[in-house]
């Protein structure tokens, strides 16, 4: 019995070294992805070093025997005639060969290498590949990135990692034009095929033949262009298809495309339109939002705007008062810095990280939770009292807001990787089923920021003009709610993609029940300022 528990326990963890784990929406479980090319790479350097061994030695026998007939060609008979060369002749066939033969298939054995038969190892799955293809893509458009210099390892000037090779840009955009995302596709094959011109153009006449595109691939760049060329995009088909007879010109009996305007599209326009986009990407409100991210659009400078110590609401504060920035009045969002330590973030993190799980989106009332492309990001919901940071984090919180915490949900922590992002939302509810009657909808969200960011990654207003940087230990404090109660819709708010490093956040939403004396609501509502806000532009 005890056996038969350990042999199912072994295959369950087998079973879950080959699971798919989201590794795109995150940075947790990237490091098992390179600990898995690690571990390969060190085995077939192994297995390489042994055979160039066992070559250099087949070299010398090689090399050996190769003197022997050259002295032999030189005087046949002479040679035959000397006993120890015709001895050496016969134990050469007899048994040399043979040994050098068993030499060969043995190498060829120990260079079988199957980089997907080592148990406990991690993948990504297609749905991996396809995210941080994605990702790339959001990035480039989000922040206007020059696809070349993506290419070449440069994120908004500063250049991080090596270059990508032609074999690189040209998979990327064959996987994005199996996405449907045609527009991509066209500039990333463009690329590739110009990395693959400088690369023969620069590579010694003899290498030539052999330093383009092996068989399989050829294969693949035929049928792309060949897709290409029906859905209306000649040019870069043409492209495609030079490039492939550039390296097999007998593959142009394959090519009776006949001529360019005997096949156009029935609409040239919706081809190249991103059919895995929808129509809010294509909205002024997602154009204003990307340009908040990029940092192109600035709020208007208001004197009434201070950054100052703040007293809270607690005696304790005026001894130890707050750093509070103010970045909005109407709506109120503000900033309260260097509130929580480095030492309580690793806390946090080190708690989060077993817990962590892809990011979902809500549903329909009573529906399932479901991942989307609008979110990418994992996170981990903690439960306050089971840890005294967490309290602290809300003590801390009900001082600087004078809030009532104790009807809040749960600790979410989030990692955004990178290309993460979460594209505009607002935090409350707007159907009442989505929340518990009793204890009323999200009046307040505080972002505790746990990480600094490279580059991206901001928190963004887009009907405010603001775009909140991650500030390890700062908290990013505002008021979803009217004082009447009814939704705000200028809190509308995004994190914009990450560019460059790790983004690490948690979120406190704080519900409006118990708030009658620390928020009290004016005489009159107060909500009509927002309501143009609800609709999509």
């Amino acid at each position: 019995m005890r056996g038969l528990v350990l042999l199912v326990g072994l295959i369950f963890l087998l079973a879950q070294g080959s699971l798919a784990s989201d590794y795109f929406s995150s940075i947790t479980g990237l490091e098992d992805l390179l600990h898995t090319e690690q571990y390969l790479t060190r085995e077939l350097r192994s297995k390489v070093n042994a055979i160039q061994t066992a070559l250099q030695q087949l070299e010398s026998e090689l090399s050996s025997i190769e003197k022997e007939h050259t002295m032999a060609a030189s005087d046949t008979e002479n040679y035959l005639t000397n006993p120890v060369n015709v001895y050496r002749l016969m134990k050469r066939l007899h048994t040399d060969w043979s040994l050098m033969e068993g030499r060969v298939q043995l190498m060829a054995e120990e260079m079988n290498f199957n980089a997907t038969r080592e148990y406990g190892l991690s993948y990504p799955s297609q749905e991996d590949v396809e995210g941080a293809a994605l990702a790339l893509v959001r990035l480039q458009s989000t922040y206007k990135l020059d696809v070349a210099q993506v290419a070449q390892g440069i994120l908004n000037g500063v250049k991080y990692g090596s270059d990508m090779s032609w074999q690189d840009c040209f998979e990327l955009g064959q996987q994005l034009f199996e996405m449907e995302d045609y527009n991509n596709t066209k500039v990333w094959l463009r690329e590739s095929m110009e990395r693959l011109r400088r690369q023969t153009s620069h590579a010694p006449s003899h290498l030539a033949p052999t330093s383009g595109p092996d068989t399989v691939t050829l294969n693949k760049m035929e049928a792309t262009a060949k897709s290409l060329f029906q859905l209306g995009d000649f040019d870069t088909a043409f492209e495609l298809s030079q490039r492939v007879l550039q390296f097999d010109p007998k593959r142009i009996r394959n090519w009776h495309l006949g001529d360019k305007g005997t096949a156009p599209p029935e609409d040239i326009d919706d081809v190249y339109l991103p059919k895995h986009s929808d129509s809010y990407s294509l909205s002024q409100e997602f154009a204003k939002y990307e340009k908040v991210c990029r940092g192109e659009v600035h709020p208007i400078v208001r004197q009434e705007l201070r950054c100052r110590y703040s007293r809270g609401n607690h005696p304790y504060r005026f001894l130890a008062p707050l750093k509070l920035e103010e970045h909005s009045l109407d709506p109120y969002v503000a900033t309260f810095h260097d509130i929580l330590s480095p030492g309580k973030i690793s806390q946090l993190r080190e708690m989060a990280v077993p817990r962590m799980h892809r990011s979902t989106v809500n549903p329909l009332p009573g529906g399932q939770l479901k991942k989307s492309a609008f979110r990418v990001s994992k996170n981990a919901w903690l439960a306050y009292e089971s840890h005294p940071t967490m309290v602290g984090m809300l003590r801390d919180l009900k001082d600087a807001t004078g809030l009532d915490t104790t009807f809040c949900e749960q600790l979410q922590v989030a990692n955004y990787g990178v290309g993460g992002h979460y594209e505009p939302h607002w935090d409350f509810f707007r159907d009442p089923n989505h929340y518990p009657a009793e204890e009323g909808n999200r009046i307040a969200t505080a972002i505790f920021y746990l990480s600094e960011v490279e580059q991206g990654g901001a928190t963004a207003f887009p009907f405010l003009d603001i775009a909140v940087k991650p500030q390890l230990g700062n908290v990013l404090f505002w008021y979803n709610l009217h004082r009447s109660l009814d939704k705000d819709y200028r809190t509308k708010h995004a994190g914009c993609p990450v560019l460059k490093g790790s983004k690490w956040i948690g979120n406190v939403w704080i519900h409006e029940v118990t708030q009658t004396f620390a928020r009290p609501c004016d005489v009159f509502r107060d909500h009509e300022v927002s309501l143009e806000y609800e609709i999509i532009k």
